[in-house]
C-alpha cells in the first residue's frame, strides 16, 4: 500500500493542509525558549494563522518551520516531541473515516489514499513480508537539515494514530532507523539502528484487528467528504507538471517551461489559472524553496544564490526575499549556523534541483 492521492498520483507534500502541524512545532520550541516569530521566520505564516483552527498553509512552509525549529534546537529526539502532539483528534473527517474502518488493513488503505489531509512531509507505505508489517517512512527529497526530525516525527505520529484507533498502545515489535545508534530514541519499544528503511515493525496480525468504533457506512461517508476536500487543497496537474520542470532544469520563464510541456505559453497560462494559481506564484514558490534551501544549507554567498536561482542580481533576489519573508537573505542566514554544519557549496546540477528539497515530496504525519 503506498500514499496516492484519488487521481493515482504520488502524493506530494506542496499541497495545503492545517496548521496542527506547525502549532505543534511552536509549542515544542516555546517549552525550549524560542520565540515563536523566530520558529515562523521565512516561512510566510503569520502567529494569528498559527492559532487559527480554520487556517491552510502549504507542506512546503512546514518544513521551513521545521528547519527553524531543528536550527534553534538541534537535539535527536526533536521530533518525537513533536509527533506525540499530532493525534488522531487533529485530523478531522480524515480521523473519522479511519476510526470507522472495520480493521487496521482497511484503515490504512482509506488513510493511505487521502493523505494530503494530513500533515505528512515524508513518503509513506505499508508492506507486509511474513510474519511482520512495516509501515515505512521514505525521507527522499526531505531537506537534509531535518530528515532525522521528519522521520521521527512521523513515526511517532503514525503511532499515535494507530494507538488512538485501537484504544490501546500499538504493540510493535521494535522500530527501524537507518541513522546510527543515538541513545534515548523511543525509549519504550526496541530501536534497530542501521535498519535499510525507516519503519514502525508490528505483527502482521494486526492488519486485521477488528477496530472497537467500526461503523462501515459512517466510514464511507467520510471518505467521500475527504475526497471533496481533498479536490480543494490538492495542486492541480499542470501545476505539478510546472513544479516537475523545475526540479529538472531550474525555474525557467514561461515560454521555455510552456515549450517543455508542449503547449503554448497562453494556454501554460489559462490551465494554471483554472487551477486556481499562475505561473509566477508557482515560480516564485520554486525560487523560495530553493532560497532557503541554499540559505541554510551551503556557503553560497547571496549574489551566486541569485544567479543560480534566475535573478539578474543581488538586490533583486534580495527584493523578493524580503517580500516573502520580511527580511534579507543575509538576516535569515544570520539567525542561526545550520549552513556551516556540514554544508557545502553544490553542483550547478544540485542547484538546479534545489526547489525539490522543500516543495515537492512524496508525503506522514
Amino acid at each position: 500500500m503506498h500514499a496516492v492521492d484519488i487521481t493515482g498520483r504520488p502524493v506530494g507534500i506542496s499541497g495545503r493542509r492545517g496548521t496542527a502541524g506547525i502549532r505543534g512545532m511552536v509549542a515544542v520550541g516555546r517549552e525550549h525558549g524560542v520565540d515563536v516569530r523566530t520558529l515562523l521566520t521565512g516561512s510566510g505564516v503569520t502567529p494569528e494563522q498559527v492559532e487559527d483552527p480554520a487556517a491552510v498553509v502549504r507542506a512546503a512552509q512546514e518544513l521551513v518551520v521545521a528547519q527553524n525549529l531543528v536550527r534553534a534546537c538541534p537535539r535527536p529526539g526533536l521530533g518525537i516531541d513533536v509527533g506525540s502532539r499530532l493525534r488522531l483528534r487533529h485530523y478531522g473527517v480524515w480521523g473519522f473515516a479511519l476510526l470507522a474502518s472495520p480493521t487496521l488493513r482497511v484503515a490504512a488503505e482509506v488513510g493511505l489514499r487521502r493523505l494530503p489531509l494530513t500533515y505528512a512531509t515524508a513518503g509513506v507505505s505499508v508492506r507486509v513480508a511474513g510474519p511482520e508489517v512495516r509501515v515505512q517512512v521514505d525521507d527522499a527529497g526531505v531537506p537534509p537539515a531535518v530528515r532525522d526530525f521528519v522521520v521521527e516525527r512521523e513515526l511517532e505520529s503514525i503511532r499515535g494514530i494507530i494507538g488512538g484507533l485501537l484504544g490501546e498502545p500499538v504493540p510493535l515489535l521494535r522500530i527501524d532507523l537507518r541513522r546510527a545508534p543515538t541513545p534515548g530514541l523511543f525509549r519504550d519499544v526496541p530501536v534497530s539502528f542501521g535498519a535499510p528503511r525507516d519503519a514502525l515493525v508490528a505483527p502482521t496480525a494486526l492488519l486485521d484487528r477488528a477496530l472497537p468504533q467500526a461503523d462501515p457506512h459512517t466510514m464511507r461517508v467520510c471518505a467521500r467528504e475527504c475526497d471533496l476536500l481533498m479536490l480543494g487543497r490538492l495542486d492541480g496537474v499542470v501545476a505539478t507538471r510546472v513544479r516537475e520542470v523545475f526540479r529538472a532544469a531550474g525555474v525557467l520563464d514561461m515560454e521555455s517551461t510552456a515549450a517543455r510541456l508542449h503547449l503554448s505559453s497562453r494556454t501554460l497560462r489559462r490551465r494554471l489559472a483554472a487551477e486556481g494559481t499562475s505561473y509566477h506564484r508557482v515560480a516564485a514558490e520554486a525560487r523560495h524553496a530553493a532560497a532557503v534551501e541554499l540559505l541554510t544549507t551551503t556557503r553560497l554567498g547571496v549574489e551566486p544564490i541569485a544567479l543560480r536561482l534566475g535573478y539578474t542580481d543581488a538586490s533583486t533576489f534580495t527584493r523578493a526575499f524580503r517580500r516573502w519573508t520580511g527580511v534579507t537573505p543575509g538576516a535569515y542566514r544570520a539567525r542561526g549556523p545550520g549552513w556551516a554544519s556540514g554544508g557545502t557549496e553544490p553542483s550547478a546540477s544540485t542547484a538546479a534541483t534545489a526547489p525539490a528539497a522543500a516543495s515537492s515530496t512524496n508525503t506522514t504525519g
